[in-house]
């Protein structure tokens, strides 16, 4: 593939210029313009927690490969391409289900002009090249695919099994994403989540992440909706999600709600303001997140919002006021 064997030309960048932190300690990386760097995400905000992880994980000599844990919509994947999007560094997204094989990421022999040869996968070509590569939702994946990755997340030269040779990159730059540990830890939460032998987990730096603190999240939405939104809006809108995560934990709710789900009631929101045949608060909030729960949730999640914006909830039909 042609895009992946561009040449890199090394680059290196200050705290301040990735993070928006006030450091100049430099971070290695490559000149723009390779097609497979990420895309920022517009008004992006980092949370100072995990920069500081970040920098010290990008400064390691030969860091290991990053297993980040957190629930879902947290922002793990979102983090990881803004690093490597701010260092322009080449990324590969591998993605993965129960069903998947090993060849089916790493690549397969094939039929080309009458002869069988191995043709490497995106992931390989990655590992040859140094980009950064992100195993997405990696507690989703057969057990036996991360298996087959050992060699790989051990920097070490991958061996065929048609005697193929791949060499490693310098450089690289592995992390996965996860709802769970991969322990089996809470995979009552997760559906089809998968648990993973110690030699597989043992070859990953851990890290568990959350949602980012109230303040963050209000400079995400206000760097997204910024003269759409009033700022006590705003407020409120992340304090409410805030309450609906707290449901979760105690049981109450059947799922979290994210950071795009936030984005999402903010948008629907400026888009229903000025309809008069629905509440367009809390409109706006089932088309977001309330209408995936049950009509009996989905009226205790309006309490939540009624408490914090002061605006009455409308009646659901059938759930007993």
């Amino acid at each position: 593939m042609q895009t992946l064997e561009q040449k890199l030309i090394p680059a290196s960048y200050t705290v301040q210029e990735v993070f928006g932190f006030p450091s100049q300690l430099p971070l290695d990386g490559y000149k723009p313009g390779h097609p497979l760097v990420p895309k920022p995400t517009p008004g992006y905000v980092w949370d100072a927690r995990i920069v500081k992880d970040f920098i010290e994980w990008l400064t390691e000599p030969s860091p290991d490969a990053l297993w980040i844990a957190g629930p879902t919509g947290c922002g793990k994947t979102d983090a990881l391409k803004n690093v490597f999007a701010a260092l322009h560094i080449p990324t590969v997204i591998v993605s993965a289900k129960s069903s998947t094989e090993p060849d089916d990421i790493l690549g397969r022999v094939q039929l080309r002009n009458g002869n069988t040869v191995f043709v490497p996968g995106e992931l390989l070509q990655a590992y040859q090249q140094g980009y950064a590569i992100i195993f997405d939702e990696i507690d989703g994946y057969n057990p036996e695919v991360l298996m087959a990755c050992h060699r790989m997340l051990e920097r070490a030269v991958v061996t065929l099994d048609d005697g193929t040779v791949i060499e490693p990159a310098p450089r690289i730059y592995l992390a996965a994403t996860a709802n769970t540990r991969g322990d089996g830890q809470g995979s009552d939460q997760y559906a089809a989540t998968n648990i993973f032998n110690l030699a597989s987990l043992n070859r990953f730096e851990k890290w568990e992440m959350s949602y980012p603190p109230a303040e963050v999240e209000e400079k995400i939405l206000e760097n997204q909706f910024s003269g759409k939104l009033q700022p006590n809006l705003m407020q409120a809108m992340v304090k409410t999600a805030a309450d609906i995560r707290r449901a979760y934990q105690d049981g109450n709710c059947p799922g979290p709600i994210s950071i795009r789900d936030l984005l999402r009631w903010c948008r629907k929101l400026i888009q229903a303001w000025n309809r008069k045949d629905v509440p367009p608060l809390y409109h706006s909030f089932d088309k977001a997140f309330g209408n995936g729960v049950d009509p009996h949730v989905r009226a205790m999640l309006h309490t939540l919002i009624q408490t914090n914006f002061g605006v009455p909830a409308p009646q659901i039909e059938g759930v007993k006021p």
